[in-house]
C-alpha cells in the first residue's frame, strides 16, 4: 500500500467547491453534527479522498508532486477558503514485496504544501508476508 489521501474540514460551501476546482472523488464524506466512531460529533463537514495510489514510494512521490502542481495551478489556499488540509501519506513496510520504504520531498515540495496550507503526515504501517496470505486468503 502506497496512499495519500487528503483530509478536509470547512463548510459545506467551500468544500463542494474545492472538490469541483480539483475534481476530487470523495471516499468518505461527513456533516457538521455527525456522529464519530467515539461518539463525539463532527465539529466541520468534511471529507477524504484518494489523491494518490501507487505502486512504489517513487511513483507516490511523484503522485504527490503533481497534485499539489494541480492546487498551484488552481490558486487553491485552503486557509483563504476558510478550509483545513491534510495530506496523508501512508504505506506499508515489512513484507518481501516492500521490506522498507519512505518518501522524500524536496524543501520546494514543502514549501508548496506550506504556501497551499496543506498539513503533512507522513506513516509507515506494518505488515508482513504473514498477514498478506491471510487477507488473500479471504
Amino acid at each position: 500500500m502506497n496512499l495519500a489521501t487528503l483530509r478536509v474540514e470547512g463548510t459545506d460551501s467551500a468544500l463542494e467547491s474545492l472538490k469541483k476546482a480539483l475534481c476530487l472523488e470523495c471516499d468518505t464524506q461527513w456533516k457538521k453534527g455527525d456522529k464519530r466512531r467515539n461518539g463525539r460529533a463532527h465539529t466541520l463537514s468534511g471529507f477524504n479522498a484518494t489523491v494518490a495510489n501507487a505502486r512504489n514510494p517513487g511513483e507516490l512521490e511523484g503522485l504527490i508532486r503533481s497534485f499539489l502542481a494541480q492546487c498551484k495551478n488552481n490558486n487553491i489556499v485552503f486557509p483563504s477558503l476558510d478550509l483545513s488540509a491534510e495530506l496523508a501519506v501512508g504505506f506499508t513496510v515489512g513484507d518481501s514485496e516492500q521490506f522498507v520504504a519512505g518518501v522524500e520531498f524536496a524543501p520546494s515540495e514543502l514549501l508548496l504544501c506550506a504556501e497551499c496550507g496543506i498539513t503533512l503526515s507522513v506513516t509507515a504501517y506494518p505488515t508482513s508476508d504473514e498477514a498478506n496470505a491471510e487477507e488473500n486468503a479471504t
